[in-house]
């Protein structure tokens, strides 16, 4: 059993994060060594463990009443503890510390933002520490709770010493300019698998989560109309700081595009995805192009999270960032699938240390304040 005190004065820390996006596609587990001083993070592994599917249906669902919201707040966490169980069984470790996000069921900018997964199963099983509920801090000094990523960007990117772009590809597109000399910049900007995967579940009823390997888009031809009135979502044109999840692009979204292009031939549903995928790399673009490329121009794009699985994405990414080189995190020795669970590793070792982590002026918070709530059993 591993005290806060006591982790508190280890310079060396094996630390578990865990994450699960508004996608819902999995649990990331990710354990990793952190040295803090001087501050040094070695991945050691990682893994996405499937939801239970009789869970992940019923909160894609996104209501329920109070008993319903209470028992998502158990079965998350004991699903949680058991995908971090499978990874320890593949890679045997002692933990001294764990930071697990939850999962979001409900964000509204600025107002509130809702995370579940107890984490006492987790406490309980590993006996260590455990960090969650990472955004509330920030939403109670006036922020909106996200991104809080564009931290844990500039600790892994700033070595580079040039400008460069991390940009994250869960079902929401973010990302952070990370340069030296100057302060962190970033922002939600629009979906990047979340619409394309409810299109799927739609167009396959049920049978596919996901457009694999592009595989419908590659088949379309980008509509010019649709792409103009997706690139007419009033979402762009709200300056930073912003955030967005399902509220903004969710079902509801899917159900107006849906009832505005009408796909009935299975050409015309493929011109839907060719078309949404372009709108996520145009609607990426368009933010760096009119937020960040005045300030600074970067060297490199470096892309992580599911969606660099997608071709057809990561090729539009590139036509339209060209001649600005677009790159996986691979490429810095940091797995694509689970940048973001390490980046709750990271948040968890410094909110120990306490250290604040939010960026206000990327949340749009009053000052810096310690994010996460610490549950020792």
């Amino acid at each position: 059993m591993w005290k806060l005190t006591e982790v508190q004065q280890l310079t060396q820390r094996r630390v578990a994060g865990l994450m699960s996006g508004t996608s819902m596609d999995g649990i990331d587990v990710c354990i990793c060594e952190i040295q803090t001083q001087p501050w040094q993070c070695r991945w050691l592994t990682a893994q996405t463990i499937p939801y239970p599917e009789s869970l992940r249906f019923s909160l894609m669902q996104t209501q329920g009443n109070v008993a319903q919201i209470a028992h998502w707040h158990r079965q998350i966490g004991e699903a949680f503890r058991e995908a971090l169980a499978k990874v320890l069984a593949d890679f045997p470790t002692e933990l001294h510390l764990i930071g697990s996000h939850g999962q979001t069921i409900y964000h509204e900018h600025q107002k509130v933002t809702w995370q579940l997964g107890e984490v006492a199963f987790l406490a309980a099983a590993f006996g260590c520490p455990v960090v969650s509920d990472f955004r509330i801090h920030d939403v109670a000094v006036g922020g909106s709770g996200a991104p809080l990523v564009p931290y844990v960007d500039a600790q892994l990117f700033s070595y580079l010493q040039r400008p460069v772009l991390a940009l994250n590809l869960g079902g929401i597109a973010n990302f952070t300019l990370v340069a030296e000399g100057q302060a962190v910049m970033a922002l939600d900007c629009g979906p990047a698998n979340m619409v394309l995967d409810e299109l799927a579940s739609l167009f396959s009823r049920g049978q596919m989560r996901v457009d694999w390997d592009g595989a419908w888009a590659a088949q379309g031809q980008v509509r010019q109309t649709w792409l103009d009135d997706l690139m007419a979502h009033p979402f762009l044109q709200q300056p930073p700081p912003k955030s967005a999840g399902r509220e903004q692009f969710g079902g509801l979204f899917v159900q107006e595009l849906m009832n505005h292009t009408n796909p009935g031939s299975s050409r015309s549903w493929y011109d839907l995805f060719a078309t949404v995928t372009r709108f996520t790399a145009m609607a990426i673009f368009y933010h760096y192009e009119r937020w960040i490329c005045p300030h600074q121009p970067v060297t490199e794009v470096i892309v992580s999270g599911g969606g660099v699985h997608n071709p057809v994405l990561m090729q539009e990414l590139t036509q339209v960032f060209h001649p600005i080189p677009v790159v996986t995190s691979a490429k810095y020795g940091i797995d694509p699938d689970s940048k973001e669970a390490l980046a709750f590793a990271i948040l968890a070792s410094e909110r120990i240390d306490n250290k604040p982590t939010n960026i206000p002026a990327v949340t749009g918070a009053k000052r810096p304040v310690l994010l996460g709530k610490i549950t020792e059993l």
